[in-house]
């Protein structure tokens, strides 16, 4: 167990300071500022709506919207007076007039945008006719009237455009009655009012629509209502209607609503008629003062939503009709209120696919209705004396009459009657029956229907209360309990966290300054605080906010800022008291992954549903550690056997912010937690969290201490700083729209800052790029509007990527040093909810391979190269073959011609000296040496004959001519020549220097073996290992004693070793012989 941290005190004491300062400075300006909150009272969601606003600074071209339409792709079209607007949920694409451009749109001026079945959109313009946008080409193609031409469109101020049942398109104009398209001829069939009774009765179109039998209904200006039956090629017009015996004129239509027989008229100046063309019954809605009624009688739009529900938008503002009570929900602009609508003159709306609301006004840009927000919001107002009193919420409880009790930061007590939708206010006001203070932090009702309200700094209040003839409540009886220092009976602190009554009826409070139990026999509280050294007392005094629980077991568990705590009772057998009540604590332990995630415990509660007959849950939430889940096992046996595990979840498993408020579970089991970022459901057999913010429908993000309560029904409250939410969990409905995800726009660059475009939507969606280093921006929408920043996307290029990746909420992804290859980028995205689209969007981009790096490039310079080879090895062969031929032919001539000759003189002097016998010594002499000299030239010409010839260039060949050479002189000496394995060396090729040299090293050592060893026996080997010669030649000669200098002939060996990349070796001692070794490398 610790003990008290300074460290933590001193930060409880500077938190404690910073929010008692925050919450005067609050309580001065709360005045001020709220006059700009906003209103929120009704059980009926209709009377809760909030819009939000597309305007210039959003992307918008201009803010008068005139026309809205999403199309077959999912894209949504917003028509202005001053452009036409494409939108993906992040980006506006604007499309207007170039003067320079036939292919652009004709006019700025939008009246009117329609769609039809081959996925054309076609656009009513105020002076430029008709244009038609053809997504493949990006384009648009013009029809304008032609004076000249009957089949040209009539006029060029379009009204509307519509395409009927059967796919034909019907357009009417500002003052030129309807014309009708023919696709297959691109012509316009003109018709206009001729004065008779079955013809158009006015030529003003201002809307068209479709009944079941496919008649056309067609709104004018100045001449009602028209059915036209294309049947009988017959009009008929509704300039009134009688209603309760009252006429009703209608001569100006603005818009209709076909339904079945029933047809809805908006008419301007006298409201909305719902007529039924079968029956002929009437029915009048016109905005009445002081009553529930339509807004105004000037109707511009009527529109049905998902519910059923009526939308009549008018000059002055919005009426919803629910048209099965005839109740009408009215809203204005309000400009304090930026989620009002964004201007009262509204000119069109549009219902998208996810069932999302768009309205156009003037002058006020567009405005979204999310009709799937999730949570109801209660928020103060204050032209509104029935709204919650205060928007910051710290307590929440319902009575046992189903009343909820909401305590305010500020403002005092609410109690809501969500039968009658309204809030009743109970404050400080110093009369004998107020409430003792206007911050409320903790309610509660007993056993006895007494009501509990705690206050910060107002100590505790012990309510009665009655209704009067108005049905309204009131407090009829109120006790206060405050702090007494000098009694130490009394409540030990006027700040009252937390009440709880338990199964044995006692009352719990705790306080800033302990845990009191109160005795109703003698009106007393018996204090519980923490001491410094008795680990067995409260871990901490700062009760917090709904911290004391009782487990399904009977254990009061209790939560302080510092640590959990565990109340058990011991009964005292030999003492004056009956028990003894102890504190188990349960405290952070950072050496522990079993322990709390940290010590401030902001609330508690028990999972009834995985609670078994041997084990409790308990949740608990903190102030920066996140959700803990306590497992206790055994929890029924003896405390020394019950085991404690705890599991921690934070940011980092998903949870949307590591301060938890509030915990309430549902019957499904799930735990629903409210945080300092929004609300959050988490299943725990999945432990998965799913995470709602404001754009859900939250009052705000952050949410307070102690302001959470499930209600008997189920119904789940939780408050803020902005008022408080409530929702039944089974209700909330998950967005099941699969969005369509296109690849908007691609943007690709080079290392030259030549740009290319590219989407997945129209043509081409594929590209082929020379080669080049290139850059890729990739910009994708999932055309969901719920919420597009909460829209998710996954991404691959093939080609690059090995597997798919996260984008999370990014909608623009960048790729640099793409080189040559084949691309395609692929992405997949979900809407708000998660629900995804796996088939995505891909566009297909192709970077050129360079000729160099091509197979028939590669095969040519392959070929090329392998013929060059084989040309210089060719030629190369040739060329040896060649000096094989000349060295032939050399060692034949030398052998046959010089050597035959030198043999032929050598002779012959030896002829001649015979012959002069007695002669002249001198000349004996002389023909002697001529006759020697000659011998000598014969041996070496008869060597060089042998190096040249290339039949001899073998190792074998070498050792061969050396013993050929020695062969005579050895026999006369005695001395025996032995090689071993000579056939081995047959096939070692020499080069001709190689041969000389080794020859000649070897021929000088086989000549000092003769002539100084006085050897018997010379032993000559060779042997090849790879490119490595080793030829080795001793004798069992003398042997000699080397010295520093040595004779010409042992270095002219050793020089002639190295000329050919070798070295020589020359080992001799006395008695033991000689050895001469070379060691090199065969070329």
């Amino acid at each position: 167990m610790k003990n008290f941290s300074f460290k933590n005190i001193v930060i409880y004491l500077m938190l404690k300071t910073a929010f008692i300062n925050f919450l005067l400075l609050y309580l001065i300006f709360s005045q001020i500022n709220n006059v700009f909150a906003q209103s929120s009272l009704s059980a009926d969601f209709y009377s809760d709506i909030k819009f939000e606003r597309l305007s210039i600074e959003h992307g918008l071209s201009q803010i008068t919207v005139h026309a809205i339409l999403q199309d077959s792709k999912g894209f949504l079209w917003f028509g202005t007076e001053d452009g036409l607007n494409r939108f993906d949920g992040y980006n506006f694409i604007t499309f207007r007039h170039d003067d320079n451009d036939s292919t652009s749109i004709s006019d700025n001026f939008i009246w009117s945008i329609t769609e039809d079945k081959f996925g054309y959109i076609w656009i009513g313009t105020n002076g430029g006719g008709l244009s038609k946008y053809n997504y493949l080409s990006n384009s648009f193609t013009n029809y304008l009237h032609n004076p000249k031409d009957k089949n040209s469109i009539s006029e060029n101020n379009i009204r509307k455009i519509f395409e009927d049942s059967d796919g034909k398109l019907w357009i009417g104009t500002n003052s030129s009655g309807l014309c009708k398209f023919d696709y297959k001829t691109n012509k316009f069939t003109r018709i206009s009012s001729d004065g008779t009774p079955n013809s158009l009765s006015s030529d003003n179109i201002r809307f068209i629509s479709e009944d079941e039998n496919k008649n056309l209904w067609i709104a004018t200006d100045g001449g009602g209502l028209n059915k036209f039956e294309r049947t009988a090629n017959k009009f008929t017009s509704y300039k009134s209607f009688v209603f309760n015996n009252r006429v009703i004129q209608a001569p100006v239509v603005w818009s209709l609503l076909n339904e079945g027989d029933i047809v809805w008229i908006g008419t301007y100046e006298n409201g909305l008629i719902k007529y039924n063309s079968k029956s002929g019954k009437v029915e009048n809605h016109f905005s009445r003062i002081n009553e529930n009624s339509l807004i105004q009688n000037n109707i511009t739009y009527i529109l049905k939503d998902a519910s059923q529900h009526l939308w009549i938008c008018t000059e002055a503002g919005l009426s919803i009709l629910n048209a099965s009570s005839g109740k009408f929900y009215n809203y204005r602009h309000n400009i304090s209120d930026i989620k009002s609508i964004g201007n009262n003159i509204i000119r069109c709306a549009y219902k998208d696919k996810s069932n999302l609301i768009w309205l156009g006004t003037f002058g006020g840009g567009a405005s979204k209705i999310n009709l799937n927000k999730k949570f109801k919001v209660y928020s103060h107002d204050p032209s509104d004396i029935n709204s919650v009193s205060h928007n910051m919420i710290r307590a929440i409880y319902q009575d046992s009459r189903k009343f909820v009790w909401v305590g305010t930061l500020g403002n005092g007590l609410n109690l809501l009657n969500k039968e009658k939708n309204k809030f009743e206010h109970f404050a400080a006001d110093n009369t004998s029956t107020s409430i003792s203070n206007n911050i409320i932090t903790s309610i509660w009702e007993d056993n006895e229907k007494n009501l509990w309200v705690g206050t910060w700094g107002g100590g505790l209040n012990k309510i009665k209360l009655s209704v009067n003839p108005n049905k309204e409540h009131y407090i009829k009886e109120i006790n206060y309990f405050l702090n007494d220092p000098n009694n130490k009976y009394s409540i030990s602190s006027n700040i009252v966290q937390a009440i709880f009554q338990d199964s044995k009826e006692n009352l719990w409070v705790g306080t800033e300054s302990g845990l009191d139990k109160y005795q109703k026999s003698n009106n007393r509280f018996i204090r519980y605080a923490s001491q410094p050294n008795d680990n067995n007392s409260l871990s901490d005094n700062r009760i917090q906010s709904k911290c004391i629980i009782e487990d399904k077991h009977g254990n009061i568990w209790v939560g302080t800022w510092r640590g959990l705590n565990r109340l058990r009772v011991l009964q005292k057998n030999n003492s004056n008291k009956k028990e003894e009540i102890i504190f188990e604590r349960f405290l952070r332990d950072a050496q522990d992954i079993n322990s709390l995630s940290d010590n401030r415990v902001v609330s508690l509660y028990e999972d009834e549903l995985r609670s078994k007959t041997d084990t409790t849950i308990l949740w608990i939430g903190t102030v920066g550690g996140g959700l803990n889940k306590l497992e206790i096992i055994n929890s029924e046996t003896s405390d020394n056997e019950a085991k404690f595990k705890f599991t921690h979840y934070t940011e980092k498993d998903g949870l949307p912010n590591n301060v938890v408020y509030g915990i309430l579970g549902d019957k499904n089991g799930n735990i629903w937690l409210s945080t300092n970022n929004g609300i959050s459901k988490f299943n725990p057999e999945q432990e998965i969290f799913r995470n709602y913010d404001i754009s859900d429908g939250l009052q705000s993000n952050q949410f307070f201490w102690g302001a959470f309560h499930e209600t008997r029904d189920g119904e789940l409250f939780f408050g803020g700083i902005n008022g408080l939410n409530s929702f039944y969990p089974g209700e909330l409905k998950e967005n099941t729209y699969i969005p369509p995800v296109y690849i908007t726009d691609c943007e690709i660059s080079d290392s030259k800052n030549e740009n290319y475009k590219l989407n997945s939507y129209s043509q081409p969606n594929s590209i082929s790029l020379s080669y080049d280093s290139y850059a890729f921006s990739f910009e994708f929408a999932a055309l969901d509007f719920t919420t597009p920043e909460k829209n998710q996307y996954e991404y691959i290029l093939d080609g690059y990527d090995e597997e798919w990746k996260s984008a999370g909420g990014k909608n623009v992804i960048t790729y640099s040093n793409i080189s040559d290859g084949d691309y395609t980028f692929k992405v997949r995205g979900s809407n708000n909810d998660k629900v995804w689209n796996q088939q995505g969007a891909s566009v297909q981009i192709k970077i050129l391979t360079p000729f160099w790096k091509t197979w028939a490039f590669v095969a040519v310079v392959f070929l090329t190269f392998l013929g060059l080879g084989i040309y210089f090895v060719t030629a190369q062969i040739k060329n040896i073959l060649a000096v094989e031929r000349l060295r032939t032919k050399i060692a034949a001539d030398l052998h046959d011609n010089i050597g035959s000759s030198l043999t032929e003189i050598s002779i012959l002097s030896e002829v001649i000296s015979t012959r002069l016998n007695g002669a002249e010594k001198d000349v004996q002499k002389s023909l002697g040496k001529i006759s020697t000299k000659s011998r000598d030239l014969i041996d070496k010409m008869s060597d060089i004959v042998w190096l040249v010839n290339p039949k001899r260039d073998s190792l074998y060949d070498l050792i061969l001519r050396l013993q050929d050479t020695y062969s005579e002189l050895l026999a006369d000496t005695n001395i025996s020549f032995r090689s071993d394995n000579l056939k081995a060396l047959e096939n070692v090729s020499l080069q001709m220097e190689h041969r000389q040299h080794l020859f000649l090293i070897f021929k000088e050592a086989i000549n000092n073996c003769i002539t100084h060893s006085n050897c018997s026996e010379i032993y000559l080997n060779a042997k090849v290992n790879g490119r490595k010669l080793e030829m080795e030649l001793s004798d069992n000669g003398n042997g000699y004693e080397r010295k520093t200098s040595q004779g010409n002939g042992l270095d002219n060996m050793e020089n002639r070793a190295e000329l050919i990349g070798g070295k020589l070796y020359i080992n001799s001692s006395l008695g033991n012989g000689t050895t001469v070794k070379y060691i090199g490398s065969i070329s």
